[in-house]
């Protein structure tokens, strides 16, 4: 098994990235962005994710926030064209993917591992 990109259409991106936010928030993420000229940049560094959203209901520009209550960034993607999940063989999301016509951002996680794990108390299954 190799790892895989699962695509989350369009109409789905809302309830998937508020899905998302729920359950990853406060895990240490880094948001890295690649522009179409291959050169890129860290948006952010291992900081504790807050959300990733629509700026407007049903629109294709997105807001990433990071930080904590003091200190947080906001870094926001236009005109996105497709989101999609980077999971490990076992299922486990290692990042999310926006593409915009210009760049792609990944906000990735610093120790991708299930949810129910992180307390070190495997989920029964």
């Amino acid at each position: 098994m190799t790892m895989g990109r699962r695509e989350i259409p369009p109409n789905a991106w809302r309830t998937e990235l508020d899905g998302f936010s729920r359950q990853y928030e406060g895990w240490i993420v880094t948001v890295r962005v690649m522009k179409a000229d291959g050169t890129s940049a860290i948006a952010a560094c291992d900081l504790p994710l807050r959300g990733v959203g629509a700026v407007e209901p049903g629109g294709r520009d997105l807001l990433v926030t990071v930080g904590d209550a003091d200190h947080h960034l906001a870094h926001q993607i236009a005109s996105a064209t497709s989101v999609a999940l980077d999971e490990t063989p076992d299922g486990v999301q290692r990042a999310l993917i926006v593409e915009t016509p210009d760049s792609t951002t990944t906000i990735e996680f610093r120790s991708p591992m299930r949810p129910e794990e992180v307390d070190g108390l495997p989920h029964e299954r």
